[in-house]
């Protein structure tokens, strides 16, 4: 596995095609400079572990040692290639990254799980010392952590996550940006961060990275994806939107009766080929909704109004996986007869309750375009799901 890390010995080429699709998707969800930076810089230091903990059946590209390595090298250098040595990126200060990733995984274990993360990093005793070092620990950013210091896990929804994460993301970038780095050199320079410091302690590194990444919010989940999809599905990464991967890393582990029809009702309203009752365009079979936050306000009534009508599109045919699959939040609308606008002030209350993501009224409020999209996503999932064991709507 540690030859890996001397990609200079690798010849691997990185993919424009990669590139273009990723930096599009990045500059079309509106993330500015700093926190695309910060997001590859952590793209290349967990690339490993997304293809190691790939939601995609990679079973049948690995299929022997030879293959695997092969195929772990190509995803690492598919957006850029980096040299693995950190000492080569020697305008950046190794300290501001272990010092943020410290802090938010204290953020994760000690003020929201009430563990300590100290206790999964390895601690060296100097010889002739009572000094004892932890590798990777620093000293907390105040300033990073003092808005999550009273949090607790039962309160921390999926909109204070991915707060969380962009924050972290835009702190690192913005000393990417500082020393000059563009986006594939911090791609890079990440890469040669974790081949660093899993030197030093490759079971800490690896546990406080793994957490991040498994903290990811779905459109920065789906982002991560794109090296694997591009090399293994490229088909499929070809053909969605970023909407829809968010939708699909959102609903990633639910009950499969549940997500299907679901996602073969999402295909029909924002990609149908021909004609078709709920198409919102009928001439396209590329995704045809223009999300845009000047109009928050009429994508999420559009939302609202398709994915209400989910049984009349006859994917639906058997409610019971739904009313069974424990994910309905509010039961009182399980065979309910209820007025349609109620049923939306309803999901409002849902999408806010169990997310913490206020529905918008017209006066912006989103980080940027990728946040509103993750939160259509989120309607759209909801709406769908309560619907389907709502017996009548009410016009």
């Amino acid at each position: 596995m540690w030859k890996i890390f001397k990609s200079k010995e690798n010849n691997s080429p990185s993919s424009p095609l990669l590139r273009v699709r990723l930096n599009t998707d990045m500059d079309y969800l509106g993330l500015d400079t700093d926190i695309q930076k910060g997001f590859l810089f952590f793209l290349g230091a967990s690339i490993n572990i997304g293809f190691n903990k790939s939601k995609i059946d990679l079973s049948e590209f690995n299929k022997n040692e030879v293959a695997f390595t092969e195929n772990l090298s190509k995803t690492i250098n598919a957006y850029s290639k980096s040299s693995g040595d950190f000492s080569d990126y020697g305008e950046l200060n190794d300290y501001v990254f272990t010092s943020y990733i410290y802090s938010i995984n204290y953020v994760f274990h000690n003020i929201l799980a009430e563990s300590n993360i100290d206790n999964h990093l390895r601690k060296v005793d100097f010889s002739g010392s009572r000094i004892t070092s932890v590798i990777g620990k620093t000293d907390l950013i105040d300033d990073f952590i003092s808005p999550y210091s009273k949090s607790t896990d039962s309160k921390f929804k999926l909109n204070n996550y991915h707060n969380l994460v962009e924050s972290f993301f835009k702190r690192i970038g913005g000393h990417l940006t500082e020393t000059g780095f563009d986006n594939y050199k911090s791609y890079e320079a990440g890469y040669a961060y974790y081949s660093m410091q899993t030197h030093l302690d490759v079971k800490g590194t690896t546990f406080m990275l793994e957490t991040i990444f498994a903290m990811l919010p779905p459109m920065y989940m789906a982002l991560h994806s794109y090296p694997i999809l591009h090399l293994f599905q490229p088909n499929l990464l070809d053909l969605n939107h970023i909407f829809s991967n968010t939708l699909q890393m959102f609903y990633g582990g639910i009950d499969p009766n549940v997500v299907q029809p679901i996602h073969r009702f999402h295909q029909h309203i924002f990609y149908s080929a021909a004609p078709w009752k709920f198409s919102k365009e009928n001439s396209s079979s590329n995704f045809s909704w223009k999300f845009n936050l000047k109009d928050d306000v009429g994508f999420q009534t559009a939302v609202l109004e398709y994915a209400s009508r989910i049984k009349e599109s006859g994917l639906v045919d058997n409610v019971k996986p739904f009313i069974d699959s424990g994910q309905v939040h509010n039961k009182e609308l399980i065979h309910s007869k209820i007025d349609k606008n109620e049923f939306y002030r309803s999901m409002f209350n849902i999408v806010f309750e169990k997310y913490h993501i206020a529905p918008t009224n017209g006066e912006g409020g989103w980080n940027n375009l990728g946040d509103f999209i993750q939160y259509c996503a989120v309607l759209f999932y909801e709406t769908c799901l309560h619907a389907t064991v709502v017996e009548e709507l009410i016009e």
